[in-house]
């Protein structure tokens, strides 16, 4: 009995593998160093210049006002095969979040995806560039009465250490925006 149920079971493993494309001698040659070297991960981002426009993002940062309060810290690194970036934000009194912002080629735009401990997520699906900036916008669902409220955020390399970014919000389709903040990174030497 226990020889048989093993039986079955390496039948299902093997039949596994295969609908997975494996097959067991590719699987023994590998697990023996075949001598030829494994095939690399397909990079399609690293020569893309369009998935590089942000790169200026990329960093340690310390986060001020524009008066130099210090409001947090954040760590931007590329990830995915330079297909993404990736954002680790701690403000100055403890919060978290994270943002993944890559080029979508299926709509020829950046976007941010952002979620902060609040539990709250933003999507950024709509972006555009002016000059050396990146201009995010972001739609809220309406609930009832309440007016479409909608998104800005914009960064700007200032310098070759210093990134602003600047966050507003509007209530009337665009026509106006307020400040919600706007702060200014500074590379960690």
């Amino acid at each position: 009995m226990r020889h048989s149920l093993r039986a079955v079971a390496f039948q299902r493993f093997a039949f596994a593998l295969v609908v997975g494309g494996f097959s067991a001698g590719a699987l023994r040659a590998q697990s023996a160093g075949s001598g030829s070297a494994p095939q690399r991960a397909p990079t399609p981002c690293a020569d893309a210049a369009e998935r590089h426009r942000f790169d200026f993002w990329i960093g340690e940062w310390e986060v001020t006002t524009q008066g130099g309060t210090r409001v947090g810290s954040s760590v931007v690194q590329s990830v995915s095969g330079g297909c993404a970036l990736l954002e680790n934000w701690t403000s100055a009194r403890g919060g978290q979040g994270k943002s993944l912002n890559a080029y979508n080629p299926a709509v020829g735009q950046w976007q941010q995806y952002w979620i902060g401990q609040d539990g709250n997520p933003t999507e950024f699906r709509e972006s555009s560039w002016s000059g050396p900036s990146i201009v995010f916008r972001a739609r809220a669902a309406t609930t009832g009465s309440t007016p479409v409220s909608e998104s800005r955020l914009t960064f700007t390399p200032v310098d070759s250490v210093t990134v602003r970014q600047h966050g507003e919000q509007s209530t009337d389709g665009g026509a106006t925006w307020k400040t919600q903040y706007d702060f200014y990174y500074h590379k960690k030497k």
